[in-house]
């Protein structure tokens, strides 16, 4: 359950008197459409975060002077593309779990 002062666009809210606080606050469920575009955003944010992380890396590690194998640049894509996806996924999860034990 999570308590704000804002009334949600869920139809299921309702007026509760919170102990030591002033007014009362307004308890809703979170809507599906809510958890999904949460979900949605914290996983662009992790992709985007690890996938730059990545990528700086791996220019860290370039040198001129040594020629990279065609196969070990896309190998080298295809992880940070399976790496971003996955951190994207983990924070998803996470952003869910803090909604859902919140």
């Amino acid at each position: 359950m999570r308590c704000t002062r804002v009334a949600g666009p869920c139809p299921p809210a309702r007026e509760i008197a919170a102990p030591g606080l002033s007014g009362p606050f307004v308890c809703a469920t979170l809507c599906p459409v809510d958890l999904t575009l949460g979900c949605l955003k914290w996983a662009a944010v992790g992709f985007v975060v690890a996938f730059a992380l990545l990528k700086l890396f791996e220019a860290s590690h370039l040198h001129d002077d040594i020629p990279k194998p065609a196969f070990k640049l896309r190998q080298t894509k295809r992880a940070t593309l399976v790496l971003s996806t996955f951190a994207a996924m983990l924070s998803a999860l996470v952003w869910l779990l803090v909604q859902k034990l919140d």
